[in-house]
């Protein structure tokens, strides 16, 4: 496995319509166990505010392939082709790092 300093970690805030906050949970709980069998996956895992306005999901993987090869699967295509009608705005993506 690759070094833990190559991991690349990322929190994706996802900001559903209301009538379609629902919608999002279930699409994105049902990709979770083919996304956590991917060979690079470490973590993948979703939260809620407590207003339900907003999900995040937090992700790591260990290292920037195999989070594009997340990204690259129809199953993670699918759930972006259905947020296209389903988000308030677009998936807010930021990398992070631990110190």
């Amino acid at each position: 496995m690759a070094n833990s300093h190559n991991n690349v970690n990322f929190i994706a805030h996802i900001t559903p319509k209301t009538e379609h906050y629902q919608d999002c949970i279930n699409a994105i709980q049902e990709i979770l166990p083919a996304t956590r069998a991917e060979a690079g996956c470490l973590r993948f895992e979703l939260y809620e505010s407590e207003n339900r306005t907003q999900l995040t999901l937090v992700e790591r993987f260990v290292d920037q392939a195999a989070f594009d090869f997340h990204h690259q699967q129809a199953y993670t295509k699918r759930v972006f082709t259905l947020y296209q009608g389903w988000l308030a705005k677009a998936v807010d993506i930021i990398a992070i790092k631990p110190l």
